[in-house]
């Protein structure tokens, strides 16, 4: 079993901005992001390179009906961080996730409707 003292848990609710401040979100809405799933934030301690122990089947205590999870990182006496600025550090890349996904996926629906306008002005062509 291992001791909390010894960790900093980390979980997904800190970082969505559809909840408050007293829900439980401890970074601002700029750097919040809509659905935070376990999945960003084990991308982003990679990203970092911080070593973390998943638990899947954990909630955030006053959202204890949503269990989405939480991470364990162990606290390093050499390089102690406050947990306020890992919190920070994570949300900057769960931040830049979210915006690659959406640019993405904006270039997506251009190259779709690209695709639809440069058929559609073919047919235009060819009827002449």
């Amino acid at each position: 079993m291992l001791r909390r003292k010894k960790f900093q848990v980390i979980y997904p609710e800190y970082f969505d901005s559809e909840l408050s401040k007293k829900q439980g979100r401890r970074v601002n809405l700029s750097l919040a992001s809509k659905e935070p799933t376990l999945k960003k934030l084990i991308f982003a301690c990679n990203k970092l390179d911080i070593d973390f122990e998943e638990q899947k089947d954990k909630a955030y205590p006053s959202r204890w009906w949503e269990k989405k999870g939480r991470l364990l990182i162990p606290i390093n006496k050499q390089e102690k961080k406050l947990k306020s600025e890992l919190i920070v550090e994570l949300a900057e890349i769960i931040r830049r996730i979210v915006v690659k996904q959406k640019t993405l996926e904006k270039q997506l629906n251009r190259k779709d409707t690209k695709k639809g306008r440069t058929k559609s002005a073919k047919n235009v062509i060819r009827r002449k």
